[in-house]
């Protein structure tokens, strides 16, 4: 008698638990990439001449988190559910971006209640902001579910488009923000265009880059859970 291994061989099976796995492998990235484009942010700010944060670097660092964590995943579950209609992965991609800085925002906030301190002033608003993200990550979902689709093994592609995507639209939000800066009287300093561009151009760019990370892992699931059951008779 020929003993079969117990481990799921259904081709839907098999492509549900890699799709999990991807989805995984960014959740946890994310978190990663949160904290290092924070380090990021603060390194620029601090080589254009601006001063040490202080305590409330915390409450930006929550915030950085929440947002790279739920928007990454968000782009990764878009791409996940969009491969045969790329659409899907836009309009998660849409819908995700104004979602996460909203949540984002909130923990940024409790952070700050938590250690009593004040909080800056917004240089753009919410609306504005989500309203560019949006658009922003909806496109980048949308190609990287191209790329998916076709199974693209090569970083460069992702950090490609995730560049693009970046530079488009961080400098954006740097000429709006200029642009409300100076409807209001006030100059926009070179720390605050330095973060800017750097959290605006490198998050997507990272996004990008864990997604293609995520692919890989999913990837080389399926050959192993395709070669486990023949190697188990």
């Amino acid at each position: 008698m020929t003993l079969h291994s117990a481990t799921p061989t259904h081709p839907k099976a098999v492509k549900a638990q890699a799709e999990l796995r991807r989805i995984a492998t960014v959740a946890l990235l994310s978190i990663a990439l949160g904290f290092f484009m924070q380090v990021l942010i603060l390194t620029s700010r601090l080589l254009a001449g601006a001063a040490l944060p202080g305590i409330t670097i915390l409450a930006d660092l929550a915030q950085g988190i929440t947002w790279s964590f739920f928007v990454c995943t968000g782009v990764a579950i878009g791409v996940a559910i969009g491969k045969a209609r790329k659409a899907l992965a836009g309009l998660m991609g849409v819908i995700f971006a104004p979602l996460g800085i909203a949540l984002s925002k909130s923990a940024q906030k409790a952070m700050l209640v938590a250690l009593d301190a004040a909080e800056q002033p917004a240089l753009l608003s919410l609306t504005t902001i989500g309203l560019v993200r949006a658009v922003e990550y909806g496109i980048l979902a949308w190609v990287l579910a191209i790329f998916a689709e076709k199974e693209l093994s090569r970083p460069l592609p992702y950090l490609g488009v995730g560049a693009a995507v970046g530079i488009v639209f961080g400098v954006i939000l740097a000429a709006l923000t200029w642009v409300s800066l100076e409807a209001a009287g006030k100059a926009f300093t070179a720390p605050q265009l330095a973060g800017t561009l750097v959290n605006e151009i490198g998050s997507p760019i990272g996004c990008a880059f864990i997604v293609f990370i995520g692919q890989l892992v999913a990837r080389n699931f399926k050959i192993y859970k395709a070669h486990v059951p023949a190697a188990a008779k």
